[in-house]
Formats: structure tokens, sequence, C-alpha cells
């Protein structure tokens, strides 16, 4: 399931600006894993 995800500003220079953005997965970890598959370096923040 796709969700939409808010950045907080001082995020959103790794997500080249967005302020939300697209991931999906079956739980909030998946979700993360997907979150830093294509926005690497956001999981560590």
């Amino acid at each position: 399931m796709a969700v939409k995800v808010r950045i907080p500003t001082p995020l959103r220079k790794i997500t080249n600006g967005s302020d939300e953005v697209l991931a999906s997965g079956a739980t909030i970890a998946d979700i993360i894993v997907d979150l830093e598959k294509n926005y690497p370096g956001l999981r560590e923040r």
C-alpha cells in the first residue's frame, strides 16, 4: 500500500526539496526501508 509521507523542512535536501513523497509497505518498518531505498540517508535522520 502506498502512503504519502510529509518531510520536515530540515530533511528536504535529502528528498530534492519535496515536502511530500510516496512510500509503500505493509508496516512502518517497510515504509522506512522504502524511503531509504529512494532517498539514501533519510533513515539515519
